[in-house]
């Protein structure tokens, strides 16, 4: 900051850029210059007007944004995607996408998620349905449908997630764990991704916040701290001991974050 300060008065500009930088996770790079100069997003609009001549500029704009990086989309990403367009073979690892790299849709699913969506005439009650579909994909289809209820999958759901659904995974998890869950206290989410942004948007309210995350980690956890503001306490998992975590290396790291003057 005093370096940029030696010919010229900072402007308020300029102390968001240095801000930014200087609080961006260790090893940051932009993907901007790989946007750019990508092919694969498709045609963009010519600019029409200096950047800083917008309401919403990198000034006016969410800093924490400003500071998420999200490596499973980054700049690796975008250049195997380079590449990837030049013809030359890419196997993507950077995100759970199976059927991408080859691997063939589970059938059950398929028919069952069809039987769902289909009028029931054309599916479940189709006088020739246990002879288009397996019995126990009958049987599945016809005990969602009425979890669903007559609105469809079309509908909008409850706020924590069908009724039924939740039911079963109380059941689940009573069975699996050997504890009682109860479908009230359970809230299905749109993927863990969404799960996890509900979380941290509860969770976080200041930049004194800390969340303890794992390392490695699934980047989403570093990228949306960082948006929302808070700090992360990494805690280093054991690979000689497949990545478990032990309780004093944990320990270690909330006292460290405590003695920064971080809450947790």
């Amino acid at each position: 900051l005093d370096q940029r300060a030696e010919d010229h008065p900072i402007n308020v500009d300029e102390f968001k850029d240095w801000l930014v930088q200087s609080t961006q996770e260790h090893g940051y790079v932009s993907v901007r210059p790989a946007y750019e100069r990508s092919k694969t997003i498709g045609k963009r609009s010519p600019k029409k007007a200096e950047e800083h001549k917008y309401a919403w500029n990198k000034s006016s704009m969410s800093q924490g944004l400003r500071r998420m990086q999200y490596a499973v989309r980054g700049d690796v990403v975008m250049r195997a995607d380079e590449l990837a367009a030049e013809g030359k073979p890419i196997i993507y690892t950077n995100i759970g996408n199976p059927h991408s790299v080859g691997q063939h849709p589970i059938t059950f699913y398929r028919q069952v998620l069809s039987l769902c969506d289909l009028p029931a005439e054309c599916g479940v009650d189709h006088p020739n349905s246990t002879q288009l579909f397996p019995a126990d994909v009958l049987e599945r289809a016809i005990e969602l449908r009425n979890i669903v209820g007559p609105s469809g999958t079309g509908s909008y759901t409850n706020s924590q997630g069908l009724a039924g659904i939740r039911e079963h995974v109380a059941e689940y998890i009573a069975e699996r764990d050997g504890h009682p869950a109860y479908p009230g206290d359970i809230y299905l989410t749109n993927g863990a991704s969404a799960g996890i942004e509900m979380i941290l948007n509860a969770l976080i309210s200041s930049d004194h916040d800390a969340i303890m995350i794992p390392i490695p980690q699934y980047p989403i956890y570093s990228a949306l701290i960082a948006r929302l503001g808070g700090r992360k306490i990494g805690y280093e998992l054991d690979e000689e001991k497949g990545w478990n975590v032990s309780r004093e290396e944990l320990e270690r790291r909330l006292n460290e974050a405590k003695k920064s003057g971080f809450d947790g």
